[in-house]
């Protein structure tokens, strides 16, 4: 049964009515070669020969070789009547055949017209569903055609409402960045406040400010500042689409500077190179940010293996470039959570260290995803085109 249902409906119209046409022209061709038989049985007297035997005694010899020539041709005729009645029967097969094949044809043709607009019908519900436009034409009458224009009431309605939830998903994402933003400013602006305070009541009191007291105020003031210079940063390479300038390079160059800049807090190691075509620029951002993450993480080592593409055909497989921590790792209901803006698992963190290395990785044409696990450390797996005939 799973089979037949999954036939098209002109196939199993076109199978049934085989069956059926089977069905009725086998016992109508049995009838009518029974019928033929009987016929043609009864065309032959079995009394003749004998009455035209029993004339040859008193014949003369023109009559005698007369009746030897009929008693012959109904000998012949006799012994013809099963030829004629094969003959015939294969003529009538063949005919059949021939008939419902071209029944078969012409109503495979007629049927294929038939369903083509409920097959065209099926196809754009299908892209509708996948949010896509279809072009749909109201062009069939009867229950089809107001079919058709119901699906066509359906997409436009589809789209007003799709364009309104994208609309309101817009409002409600900025409204929950512009919450989180108002907070992650007032953090760092809190400890500046108090210091600025203190200084000022100490001053206004005659007290005085040694330069120790000074210089322990001033270095809050001057660390929160750098954190409102890294929050309004980040936010930057986020909300803003970044200048592309494309060209090939060196991917071990770019991760051994970042490493040697982030040598004192953090070991890394690096094995293999490949020339991928990217922006130094865009790619030392996200290096950038995939190390500090690591930093804010805990890990104290990062090894990264560089994978250069393989050639298939005329096309060639990305470069791969993996980077492993050992820090406390990310559980895997969290590993979708951490792409989406502020949302971080560090305190302290700002949550747009990852979106922003998604967004310039697919900004350079690559791709990038995570696999980690609780206290296995994270693992970014970064593809880059690669530079065309070079490694």
């Amino acid at each position: 049964m799973r089979p037949w249902r999954r036939l098209e409906l002109e196939w199993k119209v076109l199978l049934l009515a085989s069956v059926i046409f089977a069905a009725f022209a086998w016992p109508v061709q049995r009838l009518y070669i029974a019928r033929l038989t009987t016929a043609l049985q009864q065309s032959i007297d079995p009394r003749l020969e004998p009455i035209l035997r029993s004339q040859l005694k008193t014949a003369s010899a023109a009559d005698s070789a007369a009746i030897v020539g009929s008693i012959e041709r109904n000998r012949q005729w006799r012994a013809l009547i099963p030829m004629i009645v094969a003959e015939q029967q294969q003529s009538i097969f063949v005919f059949s055949f021939v008939l419902s094949a071209v029944l078969f044809l012409f109503a495979l043709w007629t049927l294929k017209r038939l369903t083509r607009p409920l097959k065209n019908l099926a196809v754009a519900v299908e892209a509708i569903g996948r949010g896509k436009r279809a072009q749909i034409q109201a062009a069939s009458g009867g229950a089809l055609g107001t079919l058709e224009q119901a699906v066509i009431e359906m997409q436009d309605e589809l789209d007003v409402l799709r364009e309104r939830a994208r609309v309101q998903g817009m409002e409600t994402a900025w409204q929950e960045i512009a919450r989180v933003m108002a907070h992650e400013i007032k953090n760092p602006l809190t400890p500046i406040r108090l210091s600025l305070d203190a200084m000022e009541e100490k001053i206004a009191t005659g007290g005085g400010l040694s330069s120790e007291v000074m210089k322990r105020h001033l270095g809050r003031i001057n660390a929160q500042t750098d954190n409102l210079e890294r929050l309004v940063n980040q936010f930057r390479s986020f909300s803003r689409e970044p200048e592309l300038r494309l060209r090939a390079l060196s991917i071990r160059e770019p991760i051994e500077v970042v490493a040697h800049d982030m040598a004192s807090r953090v070991v890394t190691t690096v094995d293999g190179n490949a020339v991928v075509m990217a922006d130094l620029y865009l790619l030392n951002q996200l290096l950038l940010n995939v190390w500090k993450n690591a930093l804010e993480a805990g890990a104290d080592t990062i090894a990264v293996t560089i994978r250069p593409g393989a050639a298939e055909g005329h096309t060639a497989t990305p470069v791969r470039i993996v980077i492993a921590d050992n820090g406390p790792g990310i559980s895997k209901n969290d590993l979708e959570r951490v792409w989406l803006p502020y949302v971080t698992l560090k305190k302290g963190g700002t949550g747009l260290g990852l979106p922003v290395v998604r967004k310039l990785v697919e900004t350079m044409n690559g791709s990038v995803y995570l696999e980690s696990a609780p206290g296995r450390g994270l693992t970014v797996i970064i593809t880059l085109p690669p530079a065309t005939g070079g490694d």
